[in-house]
C-alpha cells in the first residue's frame, strides 16, 4: 500500500549508521504553477569531444538571483536556444534514481544574504518521482517524491571529494539543505580538484553527467525502441544536464524540501541519548509478521499503545510500505537505487549499499508474479521450511537482476555488490563464519576444513536463506525505527533508535535440532549484518549488536493475549475474579508432574491450539496466581503435528481446483483430462528442468491463489451459506495479475500442451469453479480429523478449563465445528481467536470492531508481553521464567510410509533429548535402503509422529559393492562443552545440528563401512524427497 506521508516541517532529523532513510513528499501536477527553464547551449572554439563532436557549454537564460532582471548571458550566433518544461523533466526522470544536491550548510551568508554551502556531500541523497494517481488510485496526490538518504559515514580524505557523511559531521550535528540555485550547484555538475602529482585539475563529478547522459540515451531509445539511434535524435548536446537543472528547480519550487540535522551518534557522551528497542518476531512457514517495542528512559511502565508493527518497504517500488503479516517466501533481487557502474565511477563504490540479497513478503511476491518460468532458482516459498537442509544445492543460485548480462561478461563482474560483498563472510553451504568460529571456539566442534572457507560459488544451502531472510527483516528493522517520519509520531522524536533485542517465538513442538539452529541463524544474521556494513567497535557511530532471545514459544503467545485482554482490559487487574469465574483450585505441579504445593489453589488451565502454515502446535498450561497480582505458569502439556494450513490448501488445489480444470479440459474435447494433468502435475522422469520451472511457476501463480480464494470465500460461510458456489478463474485475480491471462509461458504450460493433445479453445480463464461446502468439508477433515483427535483427547486428559483456536485455518468455520466435534470441553469453552475482541492496546486489531484482524498476529503480540510482563505493564506480571521450550521427541524410531512409528520400529523410548546423553543411549538394527527415522511423545502407535531424520547411504559409486543389510548402531551424540557454560551456548552449528550419531556400520561380509553412511537432520514431510509442495510444483492426483 501507499505510504501515509508525514510532514515533517521545516526540519528534520537523520541518525548516522542507521542505514538508507526515506522520505517522502506529494504534489498534485495540475496545481503547480508554470514552471519552465530557458538553456543557451554555446560550442566551445576549437573544442571536440572524445567522438570528434563540439563540445558545447550550457548556460541559464534565467536570472536566480533577480528573478525580474535580464538573464546574465545573451544569445549569440551559433548559439542553440531551447526551453524545458516541468512535464518534460517529470516524464523523464519517472521511476528513475538520480543523485540530488543535499549540501552542507556553511556558516555565514553569501552577498546577497543567502546560505552558503559547501561542495558537498556528493553522492549520499538520492530521490526517485513515481506517478500514483493512476498507478495506485491516490486521491491525494498526482505524483511523489522519496528521497534516499545514504547515512552512512566514511572518513573524509584529503585531495578527494566530499561524496558521503563524515564523522565529523555527526559529531558536529552538521545541517544539510536541498540547493536548486546555479552558485550553489555549480560545483555539483562540475567539481575539478587539484591533487599532488596531476598536471591539471581532475573532474570529479563525471560520474554524474554520465549517469544522466546514460538516462538520456535510454529514454530516446524507449521512444524509439524498432531503430538505431541517429544524430538528430539528439538535437542538443547537453540536453540532459538541462533536464536535470529543470527538475531540480521544480523540485525545490514545489515541494521545499526540509532541511536535515544528524544526530550525534559519534561522541562518546551525546547530549541525545538513544532509545532501546526490541523487535520480536514469528518467523512463520507460511506467513511472517514483527512488532518493535519502544524503551523510553523514565518510563517505570510501557504503554502498548506506542509499540510500532514492523512494515516492510518495497525497495524496488519505495513508495509501498508494508504493515500487515507477510508471506514468508524470498527471492533473490539485490536492492538498487541507481547503476552501479556510475556509482564506482564516483569512486564511492558502496554508496547507498543495502546489506540484504532477498527481498521476503509482498515485494518477493512481486518478483515471483513478474517471472516467466525459465528462470534459474531465484528463490524459496519459506526458509522455515528447509531449517534441516544445511548442504549447499547442486546447481547455483541466481539474482534475478543478474541474469540478463552480455554473454562475453564474467559472473564475477555481473555479479551484484551485494553478492560479491557476501562470499568473504559466509563459506559453501552459507554459515557465517564468524558465526562457525564462535561455535567452534565455544563448543570444540569438528568440522571440515572447506567448511571454514570463504564461499566461492552461489551454491548455498536451503537453510542459510533463514539467515538471509532474518538479515532482510532485520536491515528493514534498523532502518524504520529511525525514520525520520516514524520517529515524528512520538515523542523523543530526535532521539536515534537501537535495537537491543531480537524475541523469536517459535512453534511450542519445534524438535531441539530446529530450536538450536533457529537461534544461532539469528545470531549469524546479526554478525553477517555488522560484517557487511563495516561495523566494528572502532566504527565511529556505530550501533551496538542486539541479543537473542529464543525460549518462546507460540501457542503460549496467544495465552498471554487472552490473559491480558481479560485480567485487565475487562476486571481491572483482577487475577483471582477471573481464576473464580473459569478455573478450579488444583494441587500446584511442576512441569515435570511433581508436587510443589499442599492444599489446592485456584487456577486456571488453558489449551492454545495454533493452526499454522507448516505446524499446528498445542500448549496446555495451568495458570497459579499470587496474591492476586502476579501469575505463575507451570506447562502441562506441548505437542506438535507438522500438519497444517498448507496442507488443506494442497489438498483445496488437489480436490476443488484441479477437478474444474479437468472438466473444462472434458468440455473443449480432452478425453483423457486426468492423464494429462497428472503427467503436468507429478514427478514425471522425463520432464525437463524448463518444465519444472514452468510447473513451480503455475503451481505458485495459478493454482495457489485460486485455493486461497477458495478458502477465503468459506471464512465467510455465514455470508454464503451451505450452497455451492461458482467463480470464474479470473476472479480470484486482481487487476495486478490480470496479465496472467494474456500470453505467457507460464499459461502456455497447461493451454499449449492441451491445445496439442486436442483440447480446442481452452483457456484458463474460461474455467469456473464449484465451490461446494461439502468437498471443502471433506478436505478440512483429510486434513485435520486425525491431529485434532489426538489434540483432543490431550485436552480432555488435562481436564482443561479454557481452549484457544488460533491462526489463520481456524477462521475457517469448518475448522472451528470440526474441532467443536471433538468434544474436549463444552463449546462455550472453545475461543476462537478470529472473534476476540480486543482493546485499543491490541496493534493488530480491527478498527472498526476491535477484534483481531488476524490470527497470525497473536504470537508477536504475545511475545510482546512475554517481553514485558516482568514489571513493565500496568496491573499484569506474569513470571516467564517457567515458558521453556522443550523437546517432545520422546519415542524415536524408523517411520512407516504413512508416517508411523510402530512400537516394533522404535529405537529409542522415553528419552528425554533436553537432558545430558547418557550411558546406555545406542541401538542397533539391520538397515536395507534408505529409511526416514521420526518421532512421538507417548507410548502409543497412533499417536501423531514427526519425521527427524534421514538415514541412507551416501552416493558415491561404491555403495554398490556393499553387502546388505548392513548392522548399524546408533548413539546419542554429546556436547563436548565445559559444564558452567551459559544455556545459550549449548548449540550447534548451523551445519553439524544432529542430536545421534551412527558409531559403527558393518555390513553383511564384516567390513566397516561407515563413512559411507549418513544420518541428516531431516524434518520434511515424508514422500516429499525434501522439497515442498510449493517449490516442486508436485501434486497428488489419483
Amino acid at each position: 500500500m501507499l505510504n501515509k506521508l508525514v510532514d515533517l516541517g521545516e526540519a528534520f532529523t537523520l541518525t548516522p549508521q542507521s542505514g538508507i532513510q526515506f522520505v517522502e513528499y506529494g504534489f498534485d501536477m495540475a496545481a503547480t504553477p508554470r514552471f519552465a527553464r530557458s538553456f543557451i547551449e554555446r560550442p566551445i572554439p576549437d573544442t571536440l569531444d572524445e567522438s570528434g563532436k563540439q563540445r558545447y557549454r550550457l548556460l541559464p537564460n534565467w536570472n536566480d538571483d533577480y528573478p525580474d532582471a535580464d538573464p546574465p548571458y545573451a544569445p549569440e550566433a551559433g548559439d542553440e536556444e531551447y526551453d524545458v518544461t516541468k512535464d518534460q523533466a517529470v516524464r523523464f526522470f519517472l521511476n528513475k534514481w538520480i543523485p540530488v544536491p543535499f549540501l552542507k550548510i556553511e556558516p555565514g551568508t553569501d552577498e546577497l544574504k543567502n546560505e552558503r554551502h559547501a561542495a558537498g556531500p556528493m553522492d549520499w541523497v538520492r530521490a526517485r518521482i513515481v506517478e500514483t494517481r493512476n498507478t495506485y488510485g491516490d486521491t491525494e496526490f498526482t505524483h511523489r517524491v522519496i528521497f534516499a538518504f545514504d547515512t552512512a559515514l566514511v572518513e573524509q580524505r584529503p585531495n578527494q571529494p566530499y561524496l558521503g557523511l563524515s564523522p565529523d559531521d555527526s559529531r558536529q550535528s552538521e545541517s544539510f539543505r536541498f540547493v536548486h540555485r546555479l552558485r550553489d550547484i555549480a560545483a555539483f555538475l562540475s567539481n575539478r580538484i587539484e591533487r599532488p602529482g596531476d598536471t591539471e585539475p581532475v573532474e570529479t563529478q563525471a560520474w554524474l553527467i554520465n549517469w544522466l547522459h546514460s538516462l538520456h540515451h535510454d529514454f530516446k531509445k524507449a521512444r524509439y525502441p524498432n531503430r538505431a539511434l541517429r544524430d538528430d535524435d539528439f538535437p542538443y548536446a547537453l540536453e540532459h544536464v538541462a533536464l536535470f537543472m529543470t527538475f531540480i528547480g521544480f523540485l525545490a519550487n514545489t515541494l521545499r524540501p526540509a532541511k536535515v540535522t544528524l544526530v550525534d551518534t559519534v561522541s562518546a557522551d551525546p547530549d541525545l541519548k538513544p532509545i532501546d528497542v526490541d523487535l520480536v518476531l514469528d518467523i512463520g512457514n507460511a506467513r511472517s509478521c514483527g512488532l518493535l517495542i519502544q524503551s523510553f528512559p523514565n518510563d517505570e511502565t510501557t504503554d502498548l499503545n506506542r509499540s510500532l508493527v514492523l512494515e516492510l518497504r518495497n525497495l524496488s517500488r519505495p513508495e509501498l510500505v508494508y504493515r500487515d503479516p507477510f508471506e514468508s517466501l524470498v527471492e533473490l533481487v539485490p536492492a538498487e537505487f541507481g547503476p552501479e557502474q556510475f556509482a564506482r565511477m564516483s569512486t564511492r563504490s558502496r554508496a547507498f549499499f543495502w546489506p540484504s540479497v532477498v527481498r521476503t513478503g509482498p515485494e518477493a511476491a512481486q518478483f515471483r508474479e513478474d517471472a516467466e518460468g525459465t528462470e534459474a532458482t531465484t528463490g524459496l516459498s519459506s526458509p522455515k521450511r528447509y531449517l534441516w537442509d544445511v548442504d549447499p544445492v547442486m546447481q547455483n543460485w541466481s539474482f534475478r537482476d543478474s541474469s540478463d548480462t552480455d554473454p562475453g561478461t564474467s559472473r564475477a563482474s555481473a555479479a551484484p555488490l551485494i553478492e560479491r560483498s557476501l562470499y568473504k563472510f559466509v563459506n559453501n553451504r552459507g554459515d557465517v563464519l564468524e558465526q562457525l568460529e564462535e561455535d567452534i571456539s565455544r563448543l570444540r566442534l569438528k568440522v571440515l576444513p572447506e567448511d571454514r572457507e570463504s564461499a566461492d560459488s552461489f551454491r548455498f544451502s536451503r537453510s542459510s536463506f533463514f539467515t538471509f531472510m532474518l538479515l532482510e527483516l532485520l536491515a528493514q528493522a534498523m532502518m524504520m525505527i529511525n525514520n525520520p517520519a516514524v520517529r515524528r509520531r512520538d515523542r523523543e522524536k530526535d532521539s536515534p533508535r537501537v535495537l537491543r533485542r531480537i524475541i523469536m517465538t517459535i512453534p511450542s513442538a519445534t524438535p531441539v535440532q530446529e530450536q538450536r539452529i533457529i537461534r544461532t541463524r539469528t545470531e549469524a544474521a546479526i554478525k553477517l549484518m555488522w560484517s557487511l556494513m563495516g561495523w566494528t567497535a572502532e566504527t565511529p557511530g556505530a550501533p551496538p549488536m542486539p541479543l537473542v532471545h529464543t525460549s518462546w514459544d507460540e501457542a503460549s503467545s496467544v495465552q498471554l493475549v487472552y490473559l491480558y485482554g481479560e485480567i485487565t482490559q475487562k476486571l481491572g487487574g483482577s487475577i483471582e475474579s477471573f481464576f473464580d469465574i473459569l478455573g478450579k483450585p488444583r494441587i500446584k505441579m511442576d512441569h515435570t508432574g511433581k508436587q510443589v504445593g499442599a492444599a489446592p489453589e485456584k487456577s486456571l488451565r488453558i489449551a492454545s491450539v495454533d493452526v499454522g502454515g507448516g505446524t499446528t502446535d498445542l500448549m496446555i498450561t495451568t495458570y497459579f496466581q499470587q496474591d492476586n497480582r502476579a501469575i505463575t505458569p507451570v506447562q502441562n502439556f506441548r505437542e506438535g503435528f507438522r500438519r497444517a494450513g498448507d496442507d488443506l490448501l494442497k489438498l483445496v488445489v488437489e480436490r476443488a481446483v484441479i477437478p474444474a480444470i479437468e472438466a473444462h479440459l472434458k468440455s473443449c474435447g480432452l478425453m483423457g483430462a486426468r492423464d494429462f494433468l497428472r503427467e503436468r502435475f507429478t514427478d514425471s522422469p522425463g520432464m525437463d528442468e524448463i518444465d519444472k520451472h514452468l510447473r513451480r511457476q503455475f503451481v505458485l501463480r495459478v493454482l495457489r491463489p485460486v485455493a486461497l480464494g477458495i478458502l477465503s470465500i468459506c471464512e465467510e460461510e455465514e455470508s454464503v451459506g451451505r450452497t455451492t458456489v461458482e467463480r470464474g478463474f479470473a476472479s480470484f485475480f486482481n487487476e495486478d495479475d490480470a496479465r496472467l491471462f494474456s500470453p505467457s509461458r507460464t499459461r502456455d504450460y497447461l493451454e499449449r500442451e492441451a491445445a496439442s493433445l486436442g483440447a480446442e479453445n481452452f483457456a484458463l480463464s474460461d474455467v469456473v469453479v464449484q465451490i461446494n461446502p461439502d468437498v471443502i468439508t471433506e478436505c478440512i477433515g483429510a486434513a485435520f480429523e486425525k491431529i485434532f483427535s489426538n489434540i483432543s483427547e490431550a485436552i480432555y486428559k488435562f481436564d482443561v478449563d479454557t481452549v484457544l483456536l488460533t491462526g489463520r485455518p481456524t477462521c475457517l468455520p469448518g475448522v472451528i465445528g470440526l474441532f467443536r466435534n471433538q468434544l474436549s470441553v463444552p463449546v462455550d469453552r472453545i475461543i476462537p481467536i478470529r472473534d476476540y475482541r480486543v482493546g485499543n492496546w491490541y496493534p493488530f486489531r480491527q478498527r472498526a470492531r476491535s477484534l483481531i484482524a488476524d490470527p497470525k498476529t497473536t504470537a508477536v503480540v504475545g511475545g510482546m508481553l512475554c517481553a514485558l510482563t516482568a514489571g513493565q505493564l500496568t496491573n499484569f506480571t506474569l513470571y516467564t521464567d517457567g515458558l521453556v521450550m522443550r523437546s517432545t521427541a520422546r519415542f524415536i524410531g524408523e517411520m512407516e510410509g504413512d508416517g508411523v512409528v510402530t512400537d516394533e520400529r522404535l529405537f529409542f523410548s522415553d528419552v528425554d533429548l533436553d537432558a545430558e546423553a547418557g550411558d546406555g543411549m545406542e541401538h542397533e538394527f539391520r538397515f536395507h535402503t534408505a529409511i526416514r527415522i521420526g518421532y512421538r511423545q507417548l507410548p502409543r502407535p497412533d499417536w501423531v509422529a514427526a519425521p527427524l531424520y534421514r538415514l541412507r547411504l551416501k552416493q558415491t559409486g561404491a555403495e554398490s559393492r556393499i553387502k546388505r543389510p548392513i548392522e548399524v548402531t546408533l548413539e546419542r551424540k554429546e556436547l563436548d562443552v565445559d559444564e558452567d557454560a551459559p544455556d545459550h551456548l549449548i548449540m550447534h552449528s548451523e551445519a553439524t545440528s544432529e542430536e545421534f550419531r551412527i558409531s559403527s556400520a558393518v555390513d553383511r561380509d564384516g567390513k566397516n563401512v561407515l563413512r559411507l553412511m549418513e544420518l541428516k537432520l531431516d524434518t520434511s514431510p515424508v514422500g516429499s524427497d525434501g522439497i515442498y509442495w510449493l517449490d516442486s510444483g508436485i501434486l497428488t492426483i489419483a
